[in-house]
């Protein structure tokens, strides 16, 4: 053996051995805190000493070294100083010199006992750069020890793993599974890779914890790979392989391949049972998951807690109780998701009633309902339960915190948040998102840049917060710079632009996303599908559709309802039940999506009916249920039933009437014609009506012809939204429509005045599978005539649809009307009814019905020029026998011949019948109105013919609907307003279509010289 010399060991290249800190006696103080306890101090004194060390070395348990760097390392490795030795493996790395495989592996195998020390890094950084863990035996336990440590030991176990010569399947495995235990799943994956491209085989114990890791990564396609894999290796049966595939496949959402597997899996354990329930559940697929559940032979905990949690999730929190009921033995998980399912539904009586009947409630217990009255807006509840709380931990705060941010009590939010005695990322984001739902985004940039870390959260709630205040370009500014992004802040941003109306932007932010291959989530798509349905573009909602059923996905959760909204929205209710009804699980916003369909198109008796099915399934209603159900009885006019609900929202199912609720009554009420009834209301609601509520006031007052309230309404409009030009424009149509002209004109001024612009309404229209935007009257558009004729075959088409349905249920209703022109079967005059009524099929078959029963009986078809001869020849009114500028017919009355005492009413209206029969018979091809002359000139009051007036209004309006196109008053002299403050009010819609005017005007504006009525001539 070598001579050791005592200058080697201190020399200079050995860095700090020589003195931590400048001198030798700082050694003595050293202390390696992962070390033994009872490890004795370093006395200085040895250290002056050659033998101390070697002296060291020999009193270990090793007799076999071959130079003094082996006793001098073997001593380092008994008095635990770590660091030493790693300064006296660099100096015989850089000697070139070698240790004895017994000392090395026994200082190596030391190493895993100082993973808190701050020099192991470097140490073994330092080891694995020279290789010295090649050869090293030892390197098996420093794996396995390494792994189970933390994350940063873990990628040194890595390290480490691939400098070995010979690396086998279970140091692979140690390594894996630490990745997957400290959930690095990718990790996990690329070393199973590494694994398998250096020729390690996998055994029965990789397969397990690789597959876990594709589970947790939800990395399907790599899960299928291994999957190959193990079907052509001898751990085919391997029972805890075959778990590991089925839980692969169900926590991956592949449902079908999990259930083959299990179905051919020859011995179920319980945990197998459970896992395929589980994935059932995850999926939404609840009657499945039931099924398979009674199949059991046996349940656990897991089993029924599953279950129960998987119906609380949907919303279906009857089911769960019931299931909860029939526990026989229950633990804190259990109670928590009953107290949570029912404070997700807001019934937080039922759940502070578990809540106080629960045996033991943990922290978890606590958090729930805090958080569940602190979500539900009864903060001051909850934090009276936070104070009474034994534990207050982060959760609680943090509840409470929210719960205060959606009050809008910032105030008491951020002192809470001061109090707080330590805050994690969660509480900094929680009190960001408080300031930027409240508006406060100038607390918010405070929060934001005092906060001590950021993650994606933090970035998406300060884009959310700029959204809702209106500023999208903000947003997408901030969202240009961030420094990552994921598909929720993609999804923030197209909301976003979806909100402020940008609805070609979302399309355009979309297809960007695809470039950048950015997966789309169910939230993704269903954003696309409301801005489809917004835009009525069905040939995209259906490719969204195909992509869905492509993919397999299942149609449940906001996906489910955003295509029952999409294919309602665009017309389709009947595709819209279909894809209802391919919901497997329904929770309460399926419901209330299918429920909005049916009432928006006036199938009201329908929507309550789905209403009772909706209540014996089990799915308690919300609120907005009722607001989906309180205006399906507005839209068909269901008063009794609306009032039922109204009182059974807060009676049976606990819901206070909000101002939406009450908005719904009030339309309600209006609709039919309560207008005093429906102010009675609205001066009754315990809180301010919104503009919503007196638009709907003015909307009625116009259909009911009540000036008063129309007035009323317009003005609290006018005062809550003073820059909305829809409540001036309605105001002065009413005013118009009721021939006040004069303030009709004021409206106009006083919007004008107040700086009001009418706002531009726009229409879109996909052309070539493109989306092309329009205003009325816009012939500037590069498409203008494409987007012409595609509208008018749109409305041709529909025209007919609706013509040839109107037929059909005449004849199947009514088979006793007459056929043949003017009867059911006349397709001319049932277009103009439908016209009329806005094609609304019911409505139309109801005045048809009446037009066609009152042509019978009156009988139009027997009038001729003989059979009114006496009374046409007065010349009170005629037919004259060329048509105006516009193509119209011209039906003139000439008052001055009237005398109403001298003739039979009966007589009168034969004329009126036949004279509109004969302008009818005159109407060119593409014209369908009259224009109707009343000239005034000479009138007296014995000319005062009011009877005449009136019935030739109700003719029109009644039976012949849609045909008068204008009504000219000429020379009204000042003694015709009285009769004309009696003619006003059966004037109805018509009102807007009656100009006074001087004969000169006749002459100039409606005929050339060679048309003009002789009467006109001069």
């Amino acid at each position: 053996m070598m001579a050791l010399r005592l200058s080697h060991p201190l020399r200079h290249s050995y860095g700090p051995l020589t003195g931590f800190g400048g001198n030798k006696q700082s050694l003595g103080r050293m202390r390696c805190s992962a070390g033994n306890p009872t490890t004795q101090p370093f006395d200085s004194r040895k250290a002056s000493s050659s033998n101390w060390l070697i002296s060291s070395a020999h009193s270990s348990s090793v007799f076999f070294v071959i130079d003094e760097f082996d006793l001098l390392l073997l001593g380092i490795e008994h008095m635990e100083l770590i660091v030493e030795g790693g300064h006296v493996l660099r100096e015989v790395h850089q000697t070139k010199r070698k240790f004895s495989p017994v000392s090395m592996d026994k200082y190596l195998s030391s190493l895993p006992k100082y993973r808190a020390s701050r020099e192991l890094g470097n140490i073994l950084a330092r080891m694995i750069v020279v290789g010295l863990f090649v050869d090293s035996m030892a390197v098996k336990d420093i794996v396995a020890e390494f792994s189970s440590a933390g994350l940063g030991e873990i990628e040194y176990a890595e390290l480490i793993l691939k400098q070995a010569v010979d690396p086998n399947s279970f140091l692979c495995n140690s390594v894996i599974r630490g990745f997957q235990q400290h959930n690095n799943p990718y990790r996990a994956l690329n070393m199973y890779n590494w694994m398998i491209l250096n020729s390690v085989y996998p055994d029965k114990f990789t397969f397990p914890f690789v597959l876990k890791a594709c589970a947790g990564a939800r990395a399907l396609p790599e899960g299928e790979k291994i999957h190959c894999r193990i079907l052509k290796s001898p751990f085919t049966l391997d029972l805890f392989v075959q778990a590991s595939i089925l839980a692969m496949y169900a926590k991956c959402g592949e449902t079908e391949m999990a259930r083959l597997t299990f179905d051919l899996m020859p011995h179920k354990s319980l945990v197998c049972w459970n896992t395929m329930i589980d994935g059932y559940v995850k999926r939404g697929d609840m009657d499945t998951a039931l099924n398979l559940f009674n199949q059991m032979s046996e349940h656990d905990l897991f089993s029924w807690n599953v279950m129960i949690n998987g119906y609380a999730k949907c919303g279906q929190v009857e089911k769960a109780r019931d299931l909860f009921d029939k526990m026989l033995v229950r633990d804190a998980v259990t109670w928590n998701i009953m107290i949570d399912g029912y404070a997700r539904i807001g019934d937080m009586k039922s759940a502070r009633h578990l809540f106080d009947l629960a045996p033991f409630k943990d922290i978890v217990s606590w958090g729930i309902v805090i958080n569940g009255y602190a979500m539900n807006r009864h903060v001051a509840v909850a934090h009276n339960l936070f104070e009474k709380s034994p534990c207050k931990s982060l959760i609680t705060w943090n509840c409470l915190i929210n719960g205060y941010g959606k009050c809008k009590d910032m105030l008491a939010a951020c002192k809470l948040f001061e109090l707080m005695p330590f805050r994690n990322l969660n509480s900094w984001n929680i009190m960001l998102d408080a300031c930027a739902k409240c508006g406060e985004m100038a607390l918010a940039n405070q929060v934001f840049y005092a906060m001590p870390s950021k993650d994606i959260v933090s970035w998406n709630i300060k884009i959310d917060g700029h959204i809702r205040l209106g500023e999208i370009d903000i947003a997408r500014e901030i969202f240009d710079t961030m420094p990552y992004k994921d598909v929720v802040t993609w999804n923030a941003l197209l909301g976003g632009y979806k909100q402020n109306g940008q609805l070609k932007e979302v399309f355009e932010l979309f297809i960007h996303m695809q470039i950048l291959e950015v997966t789309p989530t169910f939230s993704t798509l269903a954003i696309l599908l409301s801005v489809i349905a917004d835009l009525g573009l069905t040939f995209h909602g259906k490719q969204v559709h195909a992509y869905l059923y492509r993919k397999d996905y299942l149609i449940d959760s906001i996906i489910g309802v955003a295509l029952i909204d999409m294919y309602s929205t665009c017309g389709f209710v009947d595709k819209a039940m279909l894809v209802f009804d391919m919901v497997t699980t329904k929770n309460v916003d399926h419901w209330n999506a299918i429920l909005s369909a049916l009432a928006s198109y006036g199938y009201g008796d329908l929507a309550i009916s789905m209403f009772v099915d909706m209540e014996l399934s089990m799915v308690r209603p919300d609120d907005i249920t009722f607001i989906v159900i309180l205006n399906a009885c507005s839209h068909a006019g269901l008063v009794l039933d609306g009032h039922r609900y109204f009182i059974l929202m807060s009676q049976k199912y606990g819901i206070t009437p909000n101002v939406q609720h009450y908005g719904c009554m009030v339309d309600l009420l209006s609709r039919v014609g309560h207008l005093d009834e429906a102010i009675e209301l609205i001066n009754c609601m315990p809180m301010r009506a919104n503009d919503a509520i007196w638009r709907a006031l003015l909307g009625a007052s116009r259909t009911h012809g009540s000036i008063e309230v129309a007035e009323l309404a317009a003005r609290h409009l006018i005062e809550l939204v003073p820059s909305d030009s829809s409540s001036y424009v309605l105001l002065a149509n009413i005013y118009g429509c009721t021939g006040q002209h004069g303030n009709a004109q004021n409206m106009w001024m006083i919007m004008n005045e107040n700086g009001v612009v009418k706002n531009i309404a726009w229409s879109s229209i996909e052309l070539q599978h493109r989306l092309h935007m329009f205003t009325a009257g816009d012939s500037s558009h590069s498409h203008v005539m494409d987007i012409l004729l595609i509208l008018n075959n749109m409305i041709e088409d529909l025209a007919a649809h609706l013509v040839l349905e109107v037929k059909e249920k005449l004849e199947k209703e009514h088979p006793s009307l007459p056929i043949g022109t003017n009867g059911r079967d006349d397709e001319d005059m049932i277009l103009w009814f439908l016209k009329d009524r806005k094609f609304s099929v019911k409505d139309s078959i109801a005045k048809l019905t009446k037009a066609i029963r009152w042509r019978e009986e009156f009988g139009v078809s027997n009038l001729s020029e003989e059979s009114v001869k006496g009374i046409y020849e007065t010349g009170k009114a005629y037919v004259h026998e060329s048509t105006d500028v516009n193509g119209r017919p011209v039906l003139v009355v000439v008052v001055s011949k009237h005398f109403p005492e001298k003739h039979e009413a009966i007589d009168d209206q034969k004329l009126c019948v036949y004279l509109i029969e004969q302008a009818l018979a005159k109407l060119p091809h593409g014209i369908g109105e009259i224009l109707v002359i009343v000239d005034l000139r000479g009138f007296c009051s014995e000319n005062a013919d009011f009877m005449f007036l009136k019935f030739l209004i109700d003719v029109f309006y009644y039976y012949y609907p849609r045909r008068l196109g204008q009504v000219l008053f000429v020379d009204a002299p000042f003694i015709f307003r009285p009769i004309w403050t009696l003619i006003v009010p059966y004037l109805k819609s018509y009102a807007s279509l009656v100009r006074f005017c001087k004969p000169e005007t006749v002459r100039n504006e409606y005929f050339t010289v060679d048309t003009v009525p002789e009467a006109f001539k001069s």
